[in-house]
């Protein structure tokens, strides 16, 4: 009578399937988090746009002027967005949030802007 042994390791090609499946999983799954991360950054950046433009708002309600974003009492650092303010004839302003580094690769939205009427532009990424 023979005895049949069952090995306890994997076969070649148990593994090569195995390698494959995750393979294609990582190839669907790491697009789909760069996007999202991307989106993700894009969000943060215009909740502090909006948070920056109430600011000003609220300064010019009590002291009819705007002010320079170093005197706003908000934290302004970021590893994705350099934010800066444009200061126009009739108290007008329009704050921006360009993307450094990675974000970089968020083509269409690049440069997020609002303006003193709350105009969002590119209204795209709004």
């Amino acid at each position: 009578m023979h005895k049949w042994s069952i090995s306890p390791g994997f076969t070649l090609i148990e593994l090569l399937i195995t390698v494959a499946i995750v393979a294609i999983l990582a190839s669907i799954g790491i697009p789909n988090y760069q996007h999202y991360m991307l989106a993700t950054h894009r969000d943060q950046a215009k909740m502090k746009l909006t948070a920056i433009s109430l600011l000003e708002t609220d300064n010019y309600s009590r002291h009819q002027e705007y002010i320079e974003l170093r005197n706003l009492s908000i934290d302004l650092s970021s590893e994705t967005y350099q934010y800066s303010i444009k200061f126009t004839a009739n108290n007008q302003y329009q704050v921006i949030a360009t993307a450094i580094d990675n974000q970089r690769s968020d083509s269409h939205c690049r440069t997020l802007s609002l303006d003193h009427n709350l105009t969002r532009l590119p209204t795209l990424c709004w």
